[in-house]
């Protein structure tokens, strides 16, 4: 009787010890684009900190925001990351969305101008040409609006592929240029200076790039939003921790990028909480995000609110 029951002892844990765990939840998130801005996802990826969470997360760069929205929409990603104002436009449109953890919580975005040029602020661009994106793009809007702030109508803009900008001002066809990262420390690298962060115009509050879902999923999947924005904010914190883990996880997402520049790239990013402390979408940063939108005339007065747009209870969850 002895052996028997050792028998089915023995039975029991042999058939515990391949008995396949738990399955994880299966997740998709579709990203704008492949982005040095979007770091704290790819952290979030490289690190398991997803899977200790439970879920299986599967990112899909999607070619555009829009593209990204839609594939929430049409049920074929769970969440999408790009700029909240993608998510807000969609709902304009009929579309039942809420953005839920922010990703790049400050502006991006730099001008720099040749080290050896006169220009050492935006009071020195009279009469100048300035190379920016193509519009649509923050970048492009942000200085058509400081221009604007300013008094300065006779600058001009010469508008070039996203990703281009400094080829107008090595041409000698611009004088400065508006760029994002990398190609901001890029430049840094090849002699340029920094004479305007616009950045600083906001302290670190503008809600540049967020993770939105559906209402529904929010309604029928609290626990797995709950999870993925648990997961986000984890990863945050650890890139705040350990910047030598962030830029490592950079230089392996950009292979191309020279070391250094991701290096330098990601270190100012963090100082300049471009990448946040923490996912909370800040009412502030919300703000200037719809300001800006609303200058631009995407939006009209009173059509957009914070509370319409955003659900900060996971994120707020985070620090209870």
């Amino acid at each position: 009787m002895k052996h028997i029951r050792r028998l089915i002892a023995s039975s029991v844990m042999a058939a515990s010890a391949i008995a396949p765990a738990h399955a994880a939840e299966k997740v998709v998130v579709y990203q704008a684009f492949q982005s040095i801005q979007y770091l704290p996802l790819y952290v979030a990826l490289d690190q398991g900190i997803f899977a200790k969470h439970g879920l299986d997360v599967q990112k899909v760069t999607a070619g555009s925001g829009a593209q990204g929205v839609a594939a929430v929409i049409g049920g074929h990603a769970d969440f999408s990351l790009q700029d909240p104002m993608t998510a807000v436009m969609a709902n304009l449109k009929g579309a039942s969305l809420l953005n839920v953890a922010t990703i790049v919580a400050g502006a991006p975005v730099w001008m720099v101008a040749p080290e050896n040029s006169p220009i050492k602020s935006i009071d020195d661009l009279k009469d100048q040409t300035i190379a920016v994106a193509l519009p649509p793009s923050t970048s492009t809007y942000m200085l058509q609006r400081l221009l604007k702030d300013k008094g300065l109508s006779n600058v001009k803009l010469n508008t070039v592929q996203i990703g281009t900008e400094l080829s107008p001002v090595s041409a000698g066809r611009a004088a400065a240029a508006v760029l994002y990262q990398p190609q901001v420390d890029q430049a840094l690298a090849s002699g340029y200076k920094i004479v305007h962060e616009f950045g600083k115009q906001y302290s670190g509050q503008y809600a540049f790039s967020t993770i939105d879902t559906l209402k529904s999923t929010i309604k029928n999947k609290p626990k797995m939003v709950q999870s993925f924005v648990a997961a986000i904010g984890e990863a945050e914190a650890l890139m705040r921790a350990s910047p030598e883990t962030a830029i490592r996880i950079g230089q392996k997402e950009f292979p191309t990028l020279n070391e250094t520049v991701v290096s330098n790239a990601v270190k100012r990013m963090i100082s300049q909480n471009v990448y946040p402390p923490n996912p909370a979408i800040s009412r502030l940063s919300f703000q200037n995000n719809l300001d800006l939108h609303l200058y631009i005339g995407n939006v009209k007065p009173g059509e957009v609110t914070y509370e319409s747009a955003v659900d900060n209870s996971f994120a707020e969850k985070l620090n209870r």
